[in-house]
């Protein structure tokens, strides 16, 4: 089922005209609870993971507060990190790197880190891949021995829609989307993401605690008017006090550092 934005509440181009030049594409992923495949793009569902890859895990330190027996059904493995975003090109266009790239895919360490990048919150790890590299594919991943529920996401399948952001609060879609003009900025003023290279990163992944909420119910889509607060929250990830974690790329190579933002 397509899932739309309604149009904006203001004409912001035409009281600040200058914002024209500053417009991104952004998709909202409108993650709606489901039972993806690894062949489809996802939140918090199975990847397409090649069998011989190891599975990645998370070398940092801990924060044990939040932490609980992870809920998995199979084999359990020290500090695995589990799937957050699966998105496949064909369904987010925009994607850097489509000459060698068609699909992405995004995992976290499910817990609060005291260290790095992401300050108490999940610690992200990127693949970039092509999907039909994939040829003997891992029948099921390894989770975690242990867990905060709060970044544990539901699987979701996805219903992408393109939308145009500008670098203005009421023009920035909240919920989970790619690219575009990131998060929408609560807690601090907005700043440059630099990477260590020099080059300014750009936003690649909100991952967000709800679609919309009582400030934001301008976003909830046409299709899912009257159904009030149903499809509100339906990944039921909770980043801080409801905030939502910025992922950032550098558009000079994959392999740079990631940046993340709470915001």
């Amino acid at each position: 089922m397509t899932r739309t934005s309604p149009p904006r509440p203001h004409d912001l181009l035409g009281l600040f005209p200058q914002l024209d030049a500053q417009a991104r594409t952004a998709i909202r992923l409108h993650p709606r609870l489901g039972e993806p495949a690894a062949d489809t793009s996802s939140i918090g569902g199975p990847l397409l993971w090649p069998a011989d890859e190891p599975w990645p895990v998370c070398s940092l330190e801990h924060e044990d507060v939040f932490d609980e027996p992870f809920d998995g059904p199979v084999e359990r493995v020290p500090e695995a990190l589990i799937p957050v975003a699966q998105l496949y090109y064909r369904d987010v266009p925009g994607l850097p790197w489509p000459d060698r790239f068609d699909l992405l895919q995004i995992l976290w360490c499910p817990r609060d880190h005291p260290e790095g990048e992401a300050l108490y919150n999940p610690e992200f790890q990127l693949r970039w891949r092509t999907a039909g590299s994939v040829t003997a594919p891992l029948a099921s991943a390894p989770v975690p021995l242990v867990c905060n529920e709060n970044y544990v996401p539901n699987r979701c399948v996805l219903h992408p829609e393109a939308i145009t952001e500008y670098p203005h609060r009421d023009a920035q879609a909240p919920g989970w989307k790619a690219l575009g003009h990131g998060g929408v900025w609560g807690i601090i003023d907005p700043f440059p993401v630099v990477c260590d290279c020099g080059e300014l990163q750009l936003p690649l992944l909100a991952a967000a605690s709800g679609e919309f909420d009582g400030g934001t119910g301008s976003w909830q889509p046409v299709e899912e008017a009257g159904t009030g607060r149903r499809f509100a929250d339906p990944v039921d990830v909770l980043i801080g006090r409801g905030y939502t974690l910025q992922l950032y790329y550098c558009p000079a190579a994959e392999d740079h550092p990631n940046r993340v933002v709470m915001c």
